[in-house]
């Protein structure tokens, strides 16, 4: 059953879905205006999309679950190419019912399905699993949710499973066409925060645990130095807001280089920038 194509429904849980996006779609429909909004709101509201695709543990989530990908194939259709996507999320408690939502960049969030169950594998199903399904890591198609799915490079497209009491909510994150580097013993991702590139989010992993890490960042050639704060898996995430004064687009170039790493990325941003695949 190929979900993100279905019509939105409105279950009466929306509203505790809604708000755990609230803060980003005010950002993604003030974006027009985002010269007003102070740096410092703006920078904040990014946080909760990297919270999001890093799945940091937090009330609603206290053992930090999230969805893994895995792709089924790619299509043209006539409204675009799409990939599909089977979804699992190993942990999730089974027999209970879920909502499932998704949020694309610019967009309001949207629940596509609103009874999703797992199996002992973790596979999001339309229906309980039969017992004969209970450890498969794939089922019948009317059975499975599938996740078809059109996006640009290096645009995120990330999902939210839901219990109906509130208490649950796991996020989940896939990146069709990742704009990412790996150098050595380091990784560089940069990815859209917003369809024109006006915020950018940037992943990094590899590096030394529990140091900062400085990385150049040149916008429309204008070049400045920033850094990464690596936690201690090595991990880290920033932001950066690559516009330029004078300027209605560009790309901008991120490089990490240290010690056994060297990676570098480009995305572009601006008007007309976003175009999806």
């Amino acid at each position: 059953m190929q979900t993100a194509l279905m019509p939105p429904l409105k279950p009466f849980y929306l509203k505790t879905i809604y708000r755990l996006f609230l803060l980003v779609a005010i950002f993604a429909t003030s974006h027009g205006a985002s010269a007003q909004i102070p740096q410092d709101t703006i920078k904040q509201i990014l946080g909760q999309q990297v919270g999001m695709d890093d799945a940091l543990p937090d009330e609603k989530n206290p053992d930090g679950l999230h969805f893994q990908f895995s792709k089924i194939d790619e299509s043209t259709q006539a409204q675009g190419h799409f990939v599909r996507y089977r979804a699992y999320v190993a942990g999730a408690a089974e027999k209970k019912k879920y909502a499932l939502a998704i949020w694309k960049i610019d967009s309001e969030p949207q629940i596509i399905a609103d009874e999703v169950y797992v199996n002992a594998k973790g596979l999001l199903m339309a229906n309980k699993p039969r017992s004969d399904q209970e450890s498969s890591s794939s089922v019948d198609s009317d059975d499975e949710i599938d996740l078809a799915i059109q996006a640009a490079r290096g645009e995120p497209v990330r999902f939210v499973l839901a219990t109906a009491d509130h208490k649950t909510l796991i996020p989940g994150t896939v990146v069709p066409y990742p704009i990412e580097s790996n150098g050595g013993s380091c990784r560089l991702e940069v990815r859209l925060a917003t369809k024109d590139g006006q915020a950018v989010l940037i992943y990094a992993d590899g590096l030394p645990p529990n140091k900062e890490v400085s990385f150049q960042s040149i916008s429309a050639e204008q070049p400045e130095t920033a850094k990464f704060t690596a936690n201690a898996h090595g991990h880290a995430a920033t932001i950066d807001l690559p516009y330029v004064d004078g300027k209605d687009s560009g790309v901008l170039k991120l490089t990490l280089a240290l010690e056994g790493c060297n990676a570098s990325v480009e995305i572009p941003w601006g008007k007309g920038s976003y175009h999806p695949l």
